[in-house]
Order: structure tokens, then sequence, then C-alpha cells
């Protein structure tokens, strides 16, 4: 009996996620060992109290006790900063179009109000977001699941377009900082790529990126006649027997139809339709919108400290070269830790690094 790959990548995940977090945990003591002995002392509450007449920092962010940001921005990113944090229309995360006739524009996300419409030279429909834990949560959605993001396009492509050239993924401006050593990196992208040979990455370079096939990576995908589509902010069955080809011929599920997709040459028989409507969910539950977290087997990674000053993305491109290519959609997520001090309380169960 065949192993599941989901069931695959997991257990890959945990030993990669392993390895990370104890390479990341040894370099951070170091770290904080080296700010002790230069700048001063770590007293009881895990603040670095700091000998030249500055605001004691906190060990766990770059924010001072007294509330001054001490960070400092770099000015060559290419990533239009938002403004203040004061200013934006939903906090502690903010959701900003990229592309589009509409780039720039602040977005809502959770009530059904906030459905808000995309459009591009290749596609146009609507979007709607639920993020776990912030303002409007729809509780009946998350109930009994474990995901923490969802995100629903739905539209119509403008001009048929293979979808074995559509990708989604990440594209970042600027480099990380903090990563654990590289080597422990390169073997865990290793064992990845195996699994997932459609997978195109830099997480080393100047301007870092994942990408992979869009219709690999869609969770739930629904074509229908226009008239026939769901009503986004509603869950929604797999519905792709319009795809064509052998999804016409037998009844393919989601994982079936993303292990298929996973193949490239599967991907380049068929094409995205104009006459069709196209609603596509993707979710995330290793990832916490409401704190900016990446949480992997109990251990919570506060993305900020990886990021500096740059968004995640929800999007999708025609094109497999990074940074480059037309944006189908392509929305930005920004939080309060990306641009300034952000503390929330957390709870005891909570585990940062």
């Amino acid at each position: 009996m065949l192993i599941p790959l989901e069931h695959v990548l997991l257990a890959v995940q945990i030993v990669i996620g392993m390895r990370l977090i104890f390479s990341l945990k040894a370099w951070l003591c170091r770290l904080e060992d080296e700010a002790a002995s230069h700048l001063g002392h770590v007293d009881a509450s895990g603040k670095i109290a700091r000998s030249v007449g500055l605001a004691p920092m906190d060990a766990r962010s770059n924010a001072s006790v007294d509330g001054s940001f001490m960070g400092v921005f770099d000015e060559s990113t290419s990533v239009p900063l938002p403004g203040p944090a004061v200013e934006w229309r939903t906090r502690p995360v903010m959701l900003r179009l990229a592309c589009g006739t509409q780039q720039g524009q602040q977005v809502e996300f959770n009530h059904p109000g906030s459905v808000f419409d995309v459009e591009t030279e290749l596609f146009e429909g609507k979007m709607y977001f639920r993020l776990r834990g912030c303002a409007h949560e729809p509780k009946e959605y998350f109930f009994g699941k474990q995901r923490r993001l969802s995100a629903v396009v739905q539209g119509r492509f403008k001009q048929p377009l293979v979808m074995g050239e559509c990708y989604t993924g990440y594209e970042f401006q600027k480099p990380f900082t903090n990563v654990p050593a590289p080597f422990l990196i390169r073997a865990g992208l290793h064992f990845i790529r195996t699994l997932a040979p459609t997978l195109i990455e830099d997480i080393l370079g100047e301007r870092p990126y994942f990408l992979n096939p869009l219709c690999q990576t869609i969770q739930v995908m629904h074509v229908a006649e226009p008239g026939q589509e769901p009503n986004i902010v509603e869950p929604f069955p797999e519905t792709n027997a319009k795809i064509g080809g052998v999804f016409t011929e037998r009844k393919m599920d989601r994982i079936k139809r993303k292990n298929y997709f996973a193949q490239k040459s599967n991907g380049e028989k068929h094409r995205f339709d104009p006459g069709f409507v196209y609603t596509m969910e993707f979710y995330e539950d290793k990832f916490d919108p409401a704190y900016f977290d990446l949480m992997i087997i109990g251990l919570r990674f506060n993305l900020n400290r990886y990021l500096g000053p740059q968004p995640l993305q929800i999007m999708g491109k025609h094109g497999s070269v990074p940074h480059a290519g037309d944006y189908l959609f392509n929305v930005e997520m920004w939080h309060e830790s990306l641009i300034g001090p952000w503390s929330p309380e957390r709870s005891a169960s909570f585990v940062c690094l």
C-alpha cells in the first residue's frame, strides 16, 4: 500500500523542522549571550539592560520596553512600506492589493461585506479572505478545522492560459535574516525536491522566492458555467470535471487533482477556459496571521524576525520566472510586527522563537 504523499511530506516537515529548530535555538542562545556580555546583563524578566543609556530591549522583539522602535528599515527595498498602523483599515493585519486596476488599495476580511474586486490584464473576478483570530472571525467556518487562513479567488480568465504555466507562491524583494545554517536549509530542500519536483525556489538568495504550480497548490477548486458558480463566502465542494481530459473520464477529488498536477507534463494538457468561472480556495494551517507566526511541531516562529519589513502574498501569476511575468491576482499581507513594535498578550501555551 502506498503512503499518501501528504503523509510523507508531513514526516519530512517534522524531521526538517526539528533540525532547523535546534539550529535556530542554538544561534539565538549564542546571540543573547553575546548581547548580555557586550551590552549589559539579562534581568529576571528576560530583558537585556543596556549599559550605555539606551532604553532596555525585550530579547524577543525589536522594540524597547518604553515602546520606542529601535530597528532601522532598509530604504533600498522596492516594496513600498504601508503607512503607520494607526492609519490601517484593519489591525493587526492589513491586506493591500499589489497589482491590477486598484493597486495599492487596502481591503478588509472576514465579514461577508469584505469581498473585493480584482482585475488584471489576464483575470477578472473577486476575492474573500478569512483570518482566524482577527476581528469578525467567521467562527462557524473555522469550527473543527486546523486551518487559520483561507483565501478564495473567483473569476474568469480573459484569455486561454495553459494551466501548467500558472504558478503561485511567494516572492520577496530582500534576503531573509537570522536564517539557520545554510547547509541545514539545503539539506531540507534536497528532501523536499525529491517529493515536490515542481517546486521552484531560492531561499538563500538576495531576492528569495518559492513558486509552485497553481493547480497543484489550490486546496479546493470549482469550475462551472457562468451563473452556476458558488457563493465565495460559503464553503464549496471540489468540482473539477470541466477541467476536461481525465477529469471528465473519472471522478477526481482534490487530493487526486493535486497529485495529478504535481507532474509538469499533466499541467501542459489543460487550459484555463475564459468561458468558465473558476473558484479557488487556498488555506493554511501552519501560519497564524493574527500573530504572524509560523507553527511547526508545537513551536512558533515570529516571521518578522526573518522577513524584515516585507509582506507575505496570496498571488497567482502566468509564468515561472521569479519576480517577472503577468500576475493574475496578488494581495500583500502586512502585520504590525513587520513595521514597528507590536507586543501582544500571549497565553502560557505559546512557545515563540
